[in-house]
């Protein structure tokens, strides 16, 4: 049985674009250099229990580009919860906000190298 979520892979094309996930509050935890490509385990830890997001980032300037029109069978996007998703939505390069089938706000944006990110506001319980 399943307990709980434990990583999300992701592969850039170069260092700086970690500085696009160091805007949403994770951290650098560990750094593994292999002969053929970097892999940099990044954290970052919410306001409640157990909600530590952890990526593990694989930085490789020879993997092809991403698929995206029209999009491959696979992962879609990955969807982050943020504590404030105006201010989140100043800070990058945004769609419109819009509304889900729950009725929760949300946008999408992109990484440098075109994975969609989808940003939703946090539950009000």
């Amino acid at each position: 049985m399943i307990q709980g979520l434990d990583h999300i892979a992701i592969i850039i094309s170069n260092e700086n674009n970690l500085e696009f996930y160091k805007k949403f509050g994770f951290v650098e935890t560990r750094r593994f250099t292999r002969a053929y490509d970097t892999v940099v385990f990044m954290e970052c830890t919410g306001n409640t229990i157990n909600s530590s997001v952890v990526l593990e980032i694989f930085i490789d300037k020879n993997h092809p580009a991403r698929v995206s029109n029209p999009e491959a069978i696979g992962l879609r996007h990955i969807a982050f919860t943020v504590t404030d998703l105006d201010e989140m939505a100043k800070l990058m390069d945004c769609e419109p906000i819009r509304t889900d089938w729950f009725g929760r706000r949300f946008t999408f944006t992109k990484d440098p190298d075109g994975q969609p990110i989808e940003l939703k506001e946090a539950y009000n319980n």
